[in-house]
C-alpha cells in the first residue's frame, strides 16, 4: 500500500480493459472519478463500469460521455435533482458509443458483491423474479421462485472514507453502502481517498465504526472534501469531516452531462479537471461554498410558501396521501417504505396530516426518520440526522421487506404502469430510461402503491420492459384518478376520480377515455376532492423550488 495522489494511483494501478468498480457510499469516489477522466482522455481504454448507482451527486457518467467505458453494470444511470429521472446525455452517451449496459436491481447488485467478496462464484436472490432484468442474462438462472446470480469481481474498487491510518485501515460514511464489500471483492484491491489520514492511535479510537482493513487498500490519497460534489454524512466521533452534498454543482453537472459536446468538454475542462485536481479544485470551489456545505446541519428548513395552483403532480401527491393514510388504517403495517421523488413527498405529506404513522424506511439504510422541510431529496443530510438509525440495504430490502413483507407497505413511481401493474424505469423502445435502483426489489415482496401521472406513454397497456412485476401492485394513483384491483377479477377498476362536488360523472368519463386500456369504473368511484390549501402548503414545504412538484425548471 502506498499514499499518493489519485493521480499517480490512477497512472500505476489503472490499465486499458480493466474492470473499475465505483463504490457507492453515501461518500462517492469522485476524485478518482476526475483523475479517470484526465488519465484516459482522448482514448479508449474500452473499461467495464460496475456500480449500485451512476449519477447524481456521482460524477460516474461523465465517463460515459468521455467514451472511456465499453460496459455498465449498474442499478441506475441518471439524475438525482432538481428531480430524479434520465439523464439526455447520459442516455445518449450509451447509444452512440454502443456501451452494453447490464441492469440489475439495488439488491442484487448488493449480493453479487458480497457473494464475490466471499469467494462465491453463484449466490440466490428472491427478486427479478418474473421481470426483463432476467431475460437474456447470461449472469441469470432463474430456478423457479429462486434465482441464481452470479458474484461481481471487479480488477479495481474505488472508494471515499472518511480517515484512514497510514496502514490504509479506513473509517466509511453512512450508510456505508457497497464499499466495504466492492473494497474486498476486487481482485485488485481497493484504491482510497479520505479526508484526512491520521494515526494508528487515531483510527483504533474508532472502534465501532465501519472500517476497511487496510490488507485490502493499495493506494490511499488524502483530500479534503475529495467527494465533493458528494458529501460526508459521518457517524459522532468523525463529525468534524462531515459536509453536505453540493446541489447547485449537482445540477451544473447534470446539465453539463445534456450540453452539446463541445460545451460538455469545456466544462470539465474548467471544473472537474482542475490542476492538480485536488488543491487547486478545492480552491476553485472556494471557502465560502465550502463552509456552507460544512454547516449543512443549520441548512434553513422555512424557505417560505409557494403560491399558485396545483400542479398534476401535485394533486397526484395529495390523491396518493389520503390512498396512503387509508392503506395505514386498512394493514397496519410496521413500517411504509418511500421511493425517491414524487413517492417520498406524498409519504410526507400523509405522515405529517396523521398523528400515528409506520416507522419510515428508505431503501439506502434510513430507519425511522423523520423527513424535514426544505428539499425534497430522500437522502437530504438533514432527513439522515433524523434517523433512530442507519442500517444498509440489504437489512431494509432483504430483510425488513424480502423476510417481512406483510410487515411493509411500499410507494414507488416509475416511467411507465401497465393493466397488469408492472413497472418499467430501465428501458423503452427508444432506449434506456434509468434503471430499476430499489424498485424491483421492493415491488417483488411489499404491498406496493405506484403514482403515474394519467398521461399517453406513462399509462400503456402493456410495458416495453418489466423493471417490476406488478403482482403485489394494489393501487395506481394518477393526477386524475385511483385505480385498484377488483378482489375477484385482479383487475384494475377506477376505484376514485379527482373532480370538484358535482363533476365525478365527467371526471369518470375522462378516465375511461384516457386510460391506454379498456377499464371500468367500480360499483361505487369515490370522489377525491382537490387538494385543499393545507395540503399544497405542506407538500410544498418540502420541494419549496418545485423541481419534483412539476414546477418547470428555469
Amino acid at each position: 500500500m502506498k499514499i499518493c495522489s489519485m493521480r499517480e494511483a490512477v497512472r500505476d494501478l489503472v490499465r486499458p480493459g480493466m474492470h473499475l468498480h465505483l463504490a457507492l457510499g453515501q461518500a462517492r469516489p469522485n476524485l478518482a472519478i476526475r483523475a479517470l477522466l484526465e488519465r484516459f482522455a482522448g482514448t479508449r481504454p474500452g473499461f467495464t463500469v460496475s456500480g449500485t448507482g451512476l449519477g447524481g451527486a456521482q460524477l460516474g457518467p461523465f465517463l460515459l460521455t468521455a467514451g472511456l467505458v465499453q460496459r455498465v453494470e449498474t442499478t441506475f444511470i441518471g439524475d438525482q435533482l432538481p428531480r430524479p429521472g434520465p439523464n439526455r446525455g447520459a442516455n445518449g452517451a450509451l447509444e452512440q458509443e454502443g456501451i452494453e449496459v447490464s441492469g440489475w436491481s439495488l439488491l442484487t447488485m448488493l449480493q453479487r458483491i458480497q457473494a464475490g467478496a466471499s469467494g462465491l462464484e453463484w449466490t440466490t436472490t428472491r427478486s427479478l423474479v418474473g421481470s426483463s432484468l432476467a431475460e437474456g442474462n447470461p449472469d441469470v438462472r432463474v430456478l423457479d421462485d429462486v434465482v441464481l446470480i452470479r458474484s461481481l469481481r471487479p480488477d479495481v474498487t474505488f472508494l471515499h472514507g472518511i480517515v484512514a491510518d497510514e496502514d490504509g485501515n479506513t473509517a466509511l460514511s453512512v450508510p456505508v453502502g457497497d464499499a466495504l464489500w466492492a473494497a474486498i471483492a476486487a481482485r485488485g484491491g481497493a484504491i482510497v481517498s479520505v479526508e484526512r489520514i491520521v494515526s494508528r492511535e487515531e483510527l483504533r479510537g474508532l472502534a465501532g465504526c465501519p472500517i476497511l482493513p487496510g490488507c485490502f487498500v493499495r493506494a490511499l490519497t488524502e483530500l479534503r472534501h475529495g467527494a465533493h460534489p458528494a458529501g460526508i454524512f459521518a457517524p459522532p466521533p468523525l463529525e468534524e469531516y462531515s459536509y453536505g452534498e453540493d446541489y447547485a454543482f449537482i445540477i451544473e453537472a447534470a446539465a453539463a452531462l445534456s450540453a452539446p459536446a463541445a460545451e460538455r468538454e469545456r466544462w470539465v475542462t474548467e471544473r472537474l479537471l482542475v490542476g492538480d485536481l485536488e488543491g487547486d479544485y478545492v480552491a476553485m470551489l472556494g471557502a465560502e461554498r465550502l463552509a456552507q456545505l460544512d454547516a449543512w446541519r443549520s441548512w434553513p428548513a422555512d424557505v417560505g410558501p409557494r403560491p399558485g395552483p396545483a400542479t398534476p403532480e401535485e394533486r397526484m401527491a395529495v390523491a396518493g396521501a389520503r390512498v396512503i393514510g387509508r392503506a395505514v388504517d386498512t394493514h397496519d403495517p410496521s413500517y411504509v417504505l418511500a421511493g425517491i421523488g414524487i413517492s417520498c413527498l406524498a409519504v410526507w405529506l400523509a405522515q405529517r396530516r396523521r398523528e400515528r404513522f409506520p416507522r419510515l424506511i428508505s431503501e439506502l439504510g434510513l430507519y425511522d426518520y423523520d423527513p424535514v422541510a426544505g428539499n425534497p431529496f430522500l437522502f437530504y443530510f438533514p432527513n439522515l440526522a433524523t434517523a433512530q438509525a442507519i442500517v444498509d440495504a440489504p437489512t431494509i430490502l432483504g430483510g425488513m421487506l424480502g423476510a417481512h413483507p406483510e410487515r411493509a407497505l411500499a410507494v414507488v413511481s416509475a416511467g411507465q404502469v401497465d393493466r397488469h401493474g408492472n413497472l418499467n424505469t430501465t428501458r423503452t423502445s427508444r432506449g434506456w430510461i434509468s434503471g430499476s435502483g430499489g424498485a424491483n426489489d421492493i415491488v417483488s415482496t411489499s404491498r406496493t402503491i405506484a403514482l403515474m401521472l394519467h398521461r399517453q406513454g406513462r399509462l400503456v397497456p402493456d410495458v416495453d420492459y418489466v423493471t417490476s412485476p406488478g403482482r403485489n401492485v394494489e393501487a395506481i394513483v394518477t393526477d386524475k384518478a385511483v385505480l385498484e384491483r377488483d378482489p375477484a377479477s385482479r383487475e384494475f377498476v377506477v376505484a376514485g376520480v379527482v373532480a370538484e362536488p358535482g363533476g365525478e360523472a365527467a371526471a369518470v368519463a375522462d378516465v375511461l377515455e384516457s386510460t391506454p386500456w379498456p377499464i371500468a369504473p367500480a360499483r361505487e368511484v369515490e370522489r377525491y376532492a382537490p387538494p385543499t390549501d393545507e395540503e399544497l402548503a405542506t407538500l410544498r414545504s418540502f420541494d419549496p423550488e418545485g423541481g419534483v412538484l412539476g414546477v418547470p425548471v428555469a
